[in-house]
């Protein structure tokens, strides 16, 4: 997960990351026995267990927090001009892929 914030993710990565999570936490807990019979757990007992958000939604998340201190830096860090370049189009497209008002003047 080291350096996720950076990541820009297509809606096949997204897909691809919660199946890979979901099977992991279905390995670790593995399965439950309901009235003598054995079934894998469900996602919503999965998350209960484990107690933690979805793997995207933590890389989205932790996406937002750098965003928000990229957006605090100088105007000549290095970063912050590549992000004003190129990331922040990616950025902005999640964003409102996920139904957030604009989150900075323009």
């Amino acid at each position: 997960m080291y350096g996720n914030e950076t990541w820009a993710m297509a809606e096949k990565d997204r897909k691809l990351l919660g199946t890979w999570d979901t099977k992991i936490l279905r390995r670790t807990y593995g399965p439950v026995v309901e009235q003598g019979i054995w079934r894998i757990r469900t996602d919503q007992g999965l998350r209960k267990l484990y107690k933690d958000v979805d793997i995207v939604a933590d890389i989205k998340k932790k996406s937002l927090e750098w965003v928000g201190h990229v957006a605090r830096m100088d105007q000549g860090r290095t970063v912050k001009k590549i992000f004003e370049s190129n990331w922040r189009e990616v950025g902005e497209e999640d964003l409102v892929w996920d139904g957030w008002k604009i989150w900075r003047r323009i």
